[in-house]
């Protein structure tokens, strides 16, 4: 077949890791593969892509104003040469119009990270109501879509909400891989806390990119909470800091500038954009790993972490709350709070042992758990059943429960409301952050 993956902005975040993961297994069962992309991140710059024929088209547009990129990357296939069987479309579907006007032979398979309509944009108002005539005309656009996947229960959910005119029977939930930095990185095997040696002080690490809307604020807050109660520990703090987006670095500014107001410069360091190795690395040096933004469409980081055999702490909603087990492979908190982070912390700083990840037997049954659901291979085999199914040669919905639709819809915090809860020692520090 002739493959055609339309993913705009290739940065190193899950949806992106998608789309290697993709590229590379369509590679490998010999179809002809072609990447449309407007930006490739210098994170993928040692990566090798053999076998694939990668058009960047560059654009000086808004990073994330994913509407107007696909829609130029749909351009761009109408007047190409491609001939493509299929095309694997994520982020927006503008894009779809033109490639079933063009390609009417052509199957189209979306992969639904998060509804648009729900991650409301954290600029002017103009593009705020923009972005909501988009969200009335999407729906229309995912109808003519052959088939919908989405990366957790709760998108699933979320979707549904959203676009209920949407046949359910397309809507089909995949869990994104979760292996591929072991399969392109160079580290050693998992090795559980009680096979190293021991830290001199409880280590917690995150590993999230700095955004606002991943609430690393109160991993800062809950670190000044224990050091007030008399409690010693060490905070690592990483993920990548987006040269593009200022808000990335604005918001990598603030966060170093509220551990020094909170006097927890001596517990928290900041490590900013790790190399596969380095990751995997602190991965192995903590005990414990966090991961605060509430709401999450799915978060790879808890499966990372769960991989390398440590317990997390995570919000008890979207995503993570479907991966993480409480008390047997983790926590959940009730919602992003500086208060209740440092609860759970404790717990842990006392909790001496996970059998779950500790023993071999115990991550034997996680490590199968983690294969079956959340690994490459199971997420490429379902693209593979998916694709068959839209070529007429097999059946895959009659094996499948439907998805249960939850009662709310959740929409995602824009950047403004990330400190809606105020740490108290510092209140005009909180102003100027709410503003920025």
């Amino acid at each position: 077949m002739h493959v055609v993956i339309v993913h705009p902005e290739q940065w190193n975040g899950g949806s992106d890791r998608c789309t290697v993961a993709l590229i590379r297994h369509f590679v490998s069962q010999g179809h002809r593969v072609t990447w449309l992309t407007t930006m490739i991140d210098e994170y993928w710059k040692n990566h090798t892509f053999d076998g694939v024929e990668i058009r960047e088209v560059g654009l000086k547009l808004h990073p994330g104003d994913w509407w107007s990129q696909n829609v130029a990357l749909g351009w761009h296939m109408v007047f190409s040469n491609l001939n493509p069987d299929v095309a694997i479309i994520d982020h927006s579907a503008s894009c779809v119009p033109m490639i079933k006007w063009r390609f009417p032979q052509c199957k189209i398979l979306f992969y639904c990270h998060f509804p648009q309509q729900l991650v409301t944009p954290s600029r002017f108002f103009l593009y705020r109501w923009y972005a909501k005539l988009i969200g009335i005309v999407e729906e229309e656009l995912f109808g003519q879509i052959d088939q919908i996947f989405v990366n957790s229960n709760f998108t699933a959910s979320q979707f549904i909400k959203v676009m209920p005119n949407i046949e359910r029977n397309k809507v089909r939930v995949v869990y994104p891989p979760c292996d591929i930095d072991w399969i392109v990185s160079a580290s050693d095997r998992p090795v559980s806390r009680a096979e190293r040696a021991k830290n001199d002080v409880y280590t917690f690490l995150s590993m999230n990119r700095f955004w606002p809307e991943k609430r690393l604020d109160i991993i800062i807050e809950a670190t000044s909470i224990l050091k007030q109660k008399g409690y010693n520990l060490h905070v690592q703090l990483a993920g990548s800091v987006m040269p593009h987006i200022p808000e990335s670095r604005i918001y990598y500014d603030q966060l170093q500038e509220m551990a020094r107001e909170l006097n927890v410069t001596d517990m928290v360091s900041f490590i900013p954009s790790p190399s596969d190795k380095v990751k995997f690395q602190l991965y192995q040096q903590c005990d414990t790993a966090l991961y605060t933004p509430p709401n999450e469409h799915f978060g790879i980081v808890p499966i990372e972490a769960l991989d390398q055999r440590r317990p997390v702490i995570v919000c008890d909603s979207g995503g993570p709350a479907e991966t993480v087990l409480e008390d047997i492979t983790g926590t959940k908190i009730a919602k992003p709070c500086g208060e209740l982070l440092a609860e759970a912390m404790l717990h842990h700083m006392n909790k001496r042992d996970w059998p779950e990840l500790d023993t071999e037997e115990g991550y034997a049954k996680q490590r199968h758990r983690l294969e079956t659901e959340f690994s490459t291979r199971g997420f490429c085999g379902n693209i593979d059943r998916a694709i068959a199914e839209m070529m007429g040669t097999m059946d895959i919905n009659a094996t499948e429960p439907a998805q249960p639709v939850m009662e709310t819809i959740v929409h995602q915090p824009v950047a403004t409301e990330v400190f809606a809860k105020p740490y108290q020692q510092n209140k005009s520090a909180h102003i100027r952050r709410a503003q920025a």
